[in-house]
């Protein structure tokens, strides 16, 4: 949307208290787009937070992803909201979803209106989702690097909603929480429980075969650093569940 054009959705529309964020763009990874995932990114979430501030907003939802804490070695073994964000750089999404999450931390402590809530999402599946993520997730056959099973988590989309109303819903609600599903399983256990069949790839093969078949035959890049198949993210969600009550449901 044209920033003219966004900013005549607040004109037109005096009555707004929140704005729940969750516009992102995740096409192929090429050279020819990156300014444009930038733009989009990064600076439409601060374009989106200005305006805010701008026409008295209540509160600012962002949706931010817990991969921005990266997959490592030396991750703890719950990853709480006040970790830092270690996720790789290199890759573009993951760099812009981590500039958009920190722009909004600064907002927060603006102590102004709007209110920040960021809602750091696990990997979200489901028949409305469009993501690299949910994709591997459907097909019938799910890749495993082999020698390697990290924990993992998933959650269903009717949870992400659920999360995102209780925001919406309660007007005292601000700051920085984690959300996942009902599970923390290895990789392997969450393939199993999708009734989906594992499929061991040497990690040298993931480049040489597995990523040029998944860009041919998916509207979209490979979803992220290997190492997220790798090594666990686990994120810790106690404070959702105490201050959010926030329980998932379905996953």
């Amino acid at each position: 949307m044209r920033p003219r054009a966004l900013e005549d959705v607040f004109k037109k529309n005096h009555d707004i208290d929140v704005v729940v964020h969750l516009a992102y763009a995740d096409m192929p990874q090429e050279n020819s787009k990156s300014e444009f995932l930038h733009e989009t990114n990064v600076f439409g979430t601060m374009r989106l937070l200005n305006l805010c501030r701008k026409y008295g907003i209540k509160k600012f939802i962002h949706k931010s992803p817990s991969s921005i804490y990266g997959a490592n070695p030396d991750n703890p073994v719950l990853i709480k909201e006040d970790y830092p964000l270690r996720g790789n750089r290199n890759y573009q999404l993951i760099r812009d979803k981590i500039e958009a999450d920190i722009f909004c931390q600064l907002y927060m402590k603006e102590n102004d209106l709007p209110k920040i809530v960021i809602l750091r999402f696990c990997g979200i599946i489901g028949n409305h989702i469009r993501s690299p993520l949910n994709t591997i997730f459907k097909d019938k056959f799910v890749p495993m690097i082999a020698g390697y099973d990290p924990m993992f988590q998933i959650m269903d989309e009717r949870d992400v909603i659920d999360a995102i109303t209780l925001c919406v819903l309660n007007e005292n609600i601000q700051g920085i929480f984690n959300i996942a599903g009902k599970k923390i399983q290895h990789l392997s256990e969450v393939i199993q429980r999708l009734g989906k069949i594992i499929m061991p790839i040497p990690e040298f093969l993931i480049d040489l075969v597995y990523k040029p078949l998944f860009k041919m035959n998916q509207e979209h890049s490979f979803p992220f650093d290997i190492n997220y198949w790798k090594y666990p993210f686990v994120i810790d969600t106690t404070k959702a569940r105490e201050i959010l009550k926030f329980e998932p449901k379905y996953l």
